[in-house]
């Protein structure tokens, strides 16, 4: 991410590392709107509609802790960008054009694998292409193959160490991640490094990287 951009769309970046970081859980996914509700009983949030758009398609959530305003859409919706682009506009008051080749309207859950795996909406956020794109051909590719075995079956999905650095500009990913966490240790130490660069630690230092790996080898 460029510090050229707008001030809103970095802003969303933190908010979502805050989340993960001093307010966890950081959804990201969900089967239906009524289990992000339940999921927010003790910690109240409420849910806005998008203007133009279904409940189904997309909605705003917004979260009694931070007040800030969260976009999740249906990840099947093939007209993402549009939707982004009217959120940018009307909920985070961003009159810049939005255009495809300096932000990537991601999924931080990746919609293919969020789809196969019934998820009825993803959160989203703006983020830079290459970590984007570097991500996309391996990491959630691997996902999408392992949802299509075997479906994740999770209610709810959280952001993870590999959400935030997708987030953060991490665009170290170069192939497939395996099923043996020896084998992911590299890229996990890469990703690491690339946080603590920008000023992102673990709070459980070494034993992150070790538990990031085992994920790996899993996440779907």
């Amino acid at each position: 991410m460029a510090t050229t951009w707008p001030a809103p769309l970095q802003h969303q970046i933190k908010v979502l590392l805050d989340n993960f970081l001093i307010d966890p859980p950081a959804l990201i996914g969900t089967a239906s709107v009524d289990d992000l509700r339940r999921a927010h009983l003790m910690r109240p949030a409420r849910i806005e509609p998008l203007s133009g758009y279904s409940e189904s398609r997309a909605f705003v959530l917004v979260t009694s802790s931070n007040n800030e305003p969260q976009l999740w859409v249906d990840p099947d919706d093939n007209s993402y960008r549009d939707i982004y682009r009217l959120f940018a506009r009307t909920r985070l008051n961003v009159s810049a054009a939005l255009d495809g080749d300096t932000y990537n309207f991601d999924h931080m859950f990746p919609r293919t694998a969020g789809a196969l795996d019934g998820l009825s909406h993803v959160r989203m956020i703006a983020i830079a292409p290459k970590p984007n794109q570097s991500a996309g051909r391996t990491l959630e590719k691997r996902m999408a193959q392992r949802a299509r075995t075997v479906a994740g079956g999770k209610v709810l999905r959280s952001a993870t160490w590999m959400t935030i650095g997708k987030a953060a500009g991490f665009e170290g990913w170069e192939s497939l991640p395996g099923e043996d966490a020896v084998a992911n240790q590299a890229v996990v130490a890469a990703l690491f490094a690339h946080l603590a660069s920008i000023g992102i630690t673990p709070p459980a230092g070494a034993m992150e990287h070790g538990l990031t790996a085992g994920t790996l080898g899993k996440i779907r």
